[in-house]
């Protein structure tokens, strides 16, 4: 039998990041923490970030305690784990989370062209065996050329940009055409799950 890694996310592409570089290592498991982010406020991306991933692992952590099939996958292998994560869009100074509606996601994407943007985030392992937790903050910047009205109403008709930070979507077929370059980061780090950070966090446990 494997470890149980836990994944504290609602967020689909990381979940399948997760399991393309861990689900040989570990037994997956995942669980929204359920919290309202929108509480906790600071105008530091790294502070809030930190702190918002700090607190999805509280709510995650209370929420493992009432599922008894969960304790009990956790406990059956030592070397459990559970992650959280958090992540915000840095664009000229400003912090940039979740597009209110549609018309702010157009307004966003639109500063991104012939522009750079910025994602920081912070994520935090926690050992079951240990009950210790340790963070750790990531930033990625991603350069575009101009982007077309016609490429911004496309990305924003799709809808995931609605539920990404800063409307963001570094996979997206329209915004993909006309990326530069990610320096630093990754793209899978782009779409909020840094693999080495993870790795770097289970080594320090």
């Amino acid at each position: 039998m494997k470890p149980v890694m836990l994944i504290g996310t609602s967020a689909r592409r990381r979940r399948e990041i997760a399991e393309s570089h861990f689900s040989r290592r570990y037994h997956m498991e995942y669980l929204s923490p359920g919290i309202d982010e929108k509480e906790i406020r600071s105008d530091d991306p790294y502070e809030l970030t930190h702190r918002i991933a700090e607190a999805k692992m509280d709510a995650l952590l209370t929420r493992v305690q009432d599922n008894s099939s969960l304790v009990g996958k956790i406990q059956s292998v030592d070397g459990a784990v559970a992650i959280t994560f958090d992540q915000v869009v840095f664009w000229n100074g400003q912090i940039r989370e979740k597009p209110e509606s549609r018309e702010e996601a157009i307004r966003f994407i639109k500063d991104y062209s012939a522009s750079q943007l910025s994602t920081v985030q912070s994520t935090c392992v926690y050992s079951f065996t240990l009950r210790k937790r340790l963070s750790q903050a990531t930033h990625t910047t991603t350069y575009y050329e101009t982007l077309s009205e016609d490429d911004i109403l496309r990305v924003v008709a799709q809808g995931d940009c609605l539920h990404s930070a800063g409307a963001f979507v570094v996979e997206n077929a329209d915004m993909k055409k006309h990326m530069i370059k990610i320096d630093p980061g990754t793209e899978e780090e782009v779409q909020g799950f840094s693999a080495s950070t993870v790795e770097h966090l289970l080594s320090q446990l």
